[in-house]
């Protein structure tokens, strides 16, 4: 019981941090900072202390051979470079609620994923979470009461994208099963999108924003998306699904969206329409339904009748 309370706080830890990580990124953005520069930052950050990390608890992983390198930078340009970024480009031009829905339709792109490349068996189940979840993303981009008018096409698309990216995370691995660690593709991944990405980066533009008028609020958000929502977000979660099922790890991060709405209307004020929450509920239920063993469920449902019954 002691491991189950310890997993279940390491992952509601690691979704609070994914759910302030909206408010992060917009203040960044608002301070000068564009997508490729907060990219770099959290990659470059989050790559030299997951470095250590391995040196100091798993060094035998950093000598996977050359094969490791190339599976981290497939990795880390799929994940995290193109995934950083359109995460940003999408809290920046739509409401960090939005975003960040759009973001958690990623067990969605697993299930189609594991179906089209590995030929996983495409269940009654993950066809109906697959049109639950287009139904929540046409809700959440507004496109029926607005007629599109409102919609911003690019904010929405990169939502998406990052949910797809997001989806990758889980979906690359499956391709090096066996031949190398999750750690070790995670920390070359984090040092290959730093490269990649240094040459995209204004230098000059992120000094200029870490010594100008709001430095102070520049670092403390760079420091808490890239060490808090990146490093010990991403190392709570692996860690979490030593203790506890990794359903219940999904299920709970199922939160994210709902802390990242209730953490944009604190501090930004953003609302969501009431047409916006009806998909917001049916993508995380979606999510949800797709993560539980529904016949475990019937089964217990079952015994509790009987229990019922019987006195």
């Amino acid at each position: 019981m002691e491991d189950r309370r310890k997993g279940i706080m390491l992952v509601l830890i690691a979704t609070t941090f994914w759910g302030l990580m909206g408010i992060n990124s917009r203040i960044l953005s608002n301070s000068g900072l564009s997508a490729m520069d907060i990219a770099f930052i959290r990659c470059s950050v989050a790559g030299v202390l997951f470095f250590i990390y391995m040196l100091i608890r798993k060094p035998e992983d950093l000598k996977s051979g050359i094969g490791a390198v190339v599976a981290g930078a497939v990795y880390g340009i799929i994940c995290f470079v193109l995934g950083f970024m359109t995460y940003n480009v999408s809290v920046a031009r739509v409401p960090i609620s939005v975003a960040t829905v759009l973001m958690f339709t990623n067990p969605i792109w697993v299930s189609i994923f594991g179906a089209v490349i590995f030929k996983d068996k495409m269940t009654k189940k993950k066809v109906a979470v697959i049109i639950m979840c287009i139904l929540g993303c046409v809700c959440i981009s507004d496109v029926i009461s607005t007629g599109g008018n409102n919609l911003d096409v690019i904010g929405v698309a990169a939502g998406l994208i990052n949910g797809i990216t997001f989806a990758m995370q889980i979906v690359i691995p499956r391709f090096f099963e066996g031949k190398y660690s999750k750690d070790s593709i995670l920390v070359y991944g984090f040092i290959s999108s730093t490269i990649v990405l240094s040459f995209f980066a204004d230098f000059s533009n992120i000094a200029s924003a870490f010594t100008g008028v709001y430095s102070v609020r520049v670092i403390i958000n760079a420091f808490a998306i890239a060490v808090l929502s990146t490093f010990i977000a991403s190392t709570f979660y692996v860690k979490s699904t030593e203790y506890i099922e990794t359903q219940v790890t999904s299920i709970l991060v199922s939160l994210e969206p709902i802390l990242g709405s209730v953490f944009a209307f604190i501090i930004f004020g953003e609302t969501m329409s009431e047409i916006q929450l009806l998909g917001a509920f049916i993508v995380i239920s979606a999510a949800c339904i797709l993560e539980t063993d529904l016949d475990k469920v019937r089964e217990k449902i079952g015994i509790l009748r009987y229990k019922r019954n019987r006195y």
